[in-house]
């Protein structure tokens, strides 16, 4: 089963981020019930190995600004105090890899062309926008399909 970690999140404003700046640019935008900022990506593995309760903190998710992986992913930038200590949590507890740094995002778009450089200048108008979503962290169970990704939780931390 194809797993990973992950904290759901709600956007208020996410259709209107996508009806603004989808004019600029083609490609794969995240359906609005799959938006999550991802922890850890395991991959193929059995899910009772990841049961196992983790420390949540008490605390919201500043999501804060926009940016960009290259000219390949726009996201949404998130923090909070204690982020990185859950991603280092899931490492230790089920003795994963730290594969690549981890960088707290929300993909909102898999970016194929970016079709006016005006683009640039309107993601500017969402860099000062904040949000706050709960700090809940859930397994997820990710199935590809060929309208894309199903995500459905099947553990809470």
């Amino acid at each position: 089963m194809r797993l990973f970690i992950a904290t759901p999140v709600t956007l208020p404003l996410y259709n209107a981020i996508k009806r603004d700046l989808s004019r600029f640019v083609e490609g794969k935008w995240v359906e609005g019930w799959n938006l999550h900022l991802t922890h850890k990506f395991i991959g193929e593995d059995e899910p009772k190995k990841y049961e196992i309760p983790i420390k949540v903190p008490n605390e919201k998710i500043k999501i804060n600004g926009i940016g960009m992986f290259g000219n390949k992913v726009l996201y949404l930038k998130a923090d909070s105090e204690n982020i990185d200590s859950i991603n280092s949590q899931i490492n230790e507890l089920f003795n994963l890899e730290n594969d690549k740094p981890f960088k707290a995002h929300i993909t909102l778009c898999r970016i194929k062309d970016i079709k006016d450089k005006k683009f640039f200048d309107e993601i500017k108008k969402w860099e000062n926008k904040t949000f706050e979503v709960p700090f809940e962290v859930y397994l997820y169970k990710s199935t590809l399909t060929k309208k894309g990704p199903v995500y459905e939780k099947i553990y809470k931390y």
